[in-house]
């Protein structure tokens, strides 16, 4: 039995698990008597340590063991939740999200113990519910009683299994030299998810401490999953018994491990006990056939390694889709049977227009599976300001709204980091101290925004903040203290260009770098990364009043709108959500300012770039009397591309271009057209 089979669905299914704990435990922080949170807690961490057991991850199974019987402690009453033990709680999420990324890296936990957190998480335990409670002497006999007629039923078990001759000879020698024959029934917990892993585990670990002889039920239906929650063996070990039962006590959601040392049983003991389970065993079976019959399940093995979440309602959608590009292609396959040229003429364009809007529809439906609510990026950062607020010493709280909104799962992706950096800025650099606010009038708690919503085709998200907003003058002194910037530059600034200084490389205004962010720290990063995406990032600021950063992103990477222009014989491709018109200029109107080409369009100053330039063809023998020009817009600028000819309006799939072509930046890809020829992709962002 292959346990990486499973790695990928446990790696999924622990990130779930972590995120519902950090939401739950900052929950519990603000409303410690909220048993319902307590519960929800115990629950996660009850299924992370099961699931790190099953998969052999002992540390990551000890720590979460460890919280499990803190939040058992707090659910029965003995302790109550204290500041401490919420900080002791995230320590120890943290140090699982540790053990999950060395996981997501090798396959393996590390070698990391974290003993420092489990002390701490013992040390909040001791002093929450101090000494355990004594165990009553009646409860003992209770036991004792259960125990001894658990012994007896699995006395029986043993003498079920049936024994062959080779198995008969394999124990004596066994005896002859000095080995000991156990008989073992394991009890599996009736809670557990995977019990043939726990049972996986179970042979593992026996394996080496000696050898099974016999397995009932088989190991085929154990693996199968075709057993109850127990199962029997015969182990030939040269360790003692209690060496062999802690083997198997060490694996997590086994209830009971009875053995004992087994005798080969005579022919009368396995009649009399087959009678005695008969009748037992007949029930068993039915019983079992009702739940099996009841839950569904299928007996198969559990192959996954991918996991796919998507509404099944989309799917339906996409399947229907499919079925429709079906018929289209039979009916395009008749066309071409026809012999009447003008019938089969008119039925082949009837086909193709039924098969473009079979086409449109299946693209929106495979992009409606691609998209992904961005909830699942923002979700991490309210536990992420949580800890900036006891780091920095400021008092904040994050406010997000829209986190239902939908983007590509490519952009979803790549999007975590730099909303990270902007709310890192806002927290350190942006918000004041509780002090300094209190001084000027400002409530005590800051308060920073993240919103999202959808715009056209295009996914606004805004990061804010309450805080002291960006001072520009200050901008402008760091500026030409580094170099960036003359003095008579920063004088001709206006305070949008000045404020565009923070996304320079290596740029901060902060007095002291901290380990937090300055502001302007890692904001390059962040405007490389979402230009990258086909998208921008602007600031808006008020000193005293706040600061807004506000990003805008394309909905879907994959496949978009373009306009096709031609520049000398090569035909190229500018996005259609960049572009804002198109205009015939007369070449007498071109202006220049400071040795640039501009023109004025309708009271507005737009520069120009001519793209035969930019992309080194060859020159006009004569310049034109008029020419064609696609003012294309990032943010508030304009900036109109020359080019010779439009070609039109089209759907295209963007390609990358991959690792082996170093080209200019202003190419943002390349896409094949309808006869096969190759058009690359402008973009307009760079140029501008």
């Amino acid at each position: 039995m292959d346990l990486s089979q499973y790695l990928e669905i446990f790696i999924d299914e622990t990130k779930e698990h972590l995120q519902t704990l950090n939401d739950q435990v900052l929950i519990l922080e603000a409303e410690p008597d909220n048993i319902d949170t307590v519960n929800e807690i115990f629950r996660a961490a009850h299924s992370l340590k099961g699931m790190a057991g099953t998969m052999g991850f002992k540390r990551m199974q000890r720590l979460t063991h460890d919280m499990e019987n803190v939040f058992s402690e707090v659910r029965n009453g003995k302790m109550s939740v204290t500041p401490d033990l919420v900080d002791t709680v995230f320590k120890c999420l943290d140090a699982v999200e540790e053990y999950l990324s060395c996981i997501v890296e090798s396959s393996d936990e590390g070698e990391n113990d974290n003993e420092d957190v489990i002390e701490a998480l013992n040390a909040c335990l001791e002093a929450g519910s101090g000494s355990a409670p004594v165990v009553e002497e009646a409860e003992v006999v209770v036991e004792k009683k259960e125990e001894s007629a658990a012994s007896g039923a699995d006395k029986r078990k043993f003498l079920e299994i049936g024994i062959a001759d080779f198995e008969k000879n394999a124990i004596s020698e066994a005896k002859a030299k000095n080995m000991n024959v156990y008989g073992v029934t394991v009890y599996i917990d009736e809670n557990c998810m995977l019990k043939a892993a726990r049972a996986f585990l179970v042979f593992q670990g026996l394996e080496k401490v000696g050898e099974i002889i016999k397995c009932v039920p088989i190991v085929q239906d154990i693996e199968d999953e075709k057993f109850d929650f127990d199962f029997s063996m015969i182990v030939i070990s040269s360790k003692p018994i209690d060496a062999v039962k802690k083997v198997i006590s060490n694996v997590s959601e086994i209830k009971e491990v009875v053995i004992e040392d087994y005798e080969v049983p005579s022919d009368a003991e396995v009649t009399s006990s087959v009678q005695v389970e008969k009748e037992k065993d007949t029930d068993k079976k039915e019983d079992t056939k009702k739940k099996t019959t009841a839950s569904g399940k299928s007996a198969g093995k559990a192959v996954a390694n991918r996991s796919v979440r998507v509404d099944i309602e989309k799917l339906d959608v996409l399947m229907n889709l499919v079925s429709e590009l079906i018929i289209a292609k039979n009916g395009l396959v008749s066309v071409s049977n026809q012999e009447d040229s003008k019938t089969s003429m008119q039925s082949f364009n009837e086909q193709i227009e039924y098969l473009e809007r079979v086409t449109t529809n299946l693209h929106e439906s495979v992009m409606k599976v691609r998209m992904v609510p961005i909830e699942s990026v923002v979700n991490r950062f309210p536990r992420m300001i949580r800890d900036l607020s006891k780091k920095l010493g400021k008092e904040m709280e994050l406010i997000m709204t829209g986190e239902e909104t939908e983007l590509d799962r490519t952009v979803i992706d790549e999007i975590g980091d730099p909303l990270m950096h902007m709310l890192r800025n806002s927290a350190d650099h942006g918000l004041e101290s509780t002090i300094d606010r209190l001084k000027i009038g400002k409530p005590q708690v800051g308060t920073i925004w993240l919103n999202a919503y959808q715009d056209g085709n295009n996914v606004t998200i805004e990061v804010e903040d309450d805080g002291k907003g960006i001072d520009v003058e200050k901008v402008k002194a760091s500026a030409i203290a580094k170099g960036h910037i003359t003095e008579e530059q920063a004088e001709m600034m206006s305070e949008k260009e000045a404020v565009e200084l923070l996304f320079r490389p290596a740029f901060s205004t902060a007095e002291k770098i901290s380990d937090v962010s300055g502001r302007g720290v890692g904001l390059d990063v962040v405007k490389n990364k979402i230009e990258g995406l086909g998208g921008d990032v602007e600031v808006t600021t008020k000193l005293g009043e706040g600061t807004k950063f506000t990003i805008r992103l394309p909905l879907t990477l994959a496949i978009i709108q373009a306009l096709m222009v031609e520049v000398r014989d090569e035909k190229y491709a500018i996005p259609l959500n960049s572009i804002v018109t198109i205009e015939d200029i007369m070449t007498s109107e071109i202006k220049y300012v400071q040795q640039k080409e501009v023109i004025n369009l309708r009271g507005t100053v737009i520069p120009l770039v001519r793209l035969d330039e930019m992309l080194d063809c060859p020159p006009r023998e004569e310049e034109p009397e008029n020419m064609v020009v696609v003012i294309v817009k990032k943010g508030d600028k304009q900036t109109g591309l020359v080019i010779d000819n439009l070609l039109g309006q089209q759907e295209i799939v963007i390609k990358p271009l991959g690792k082996y072509i170093n080209i200019h930046k202003m190419i943002s890809g390349a896409t094949i057209l309808g006869d096969g020829e190759v058009a690359l992709i402008i973009d307009s962002n760079s140029l501008v």
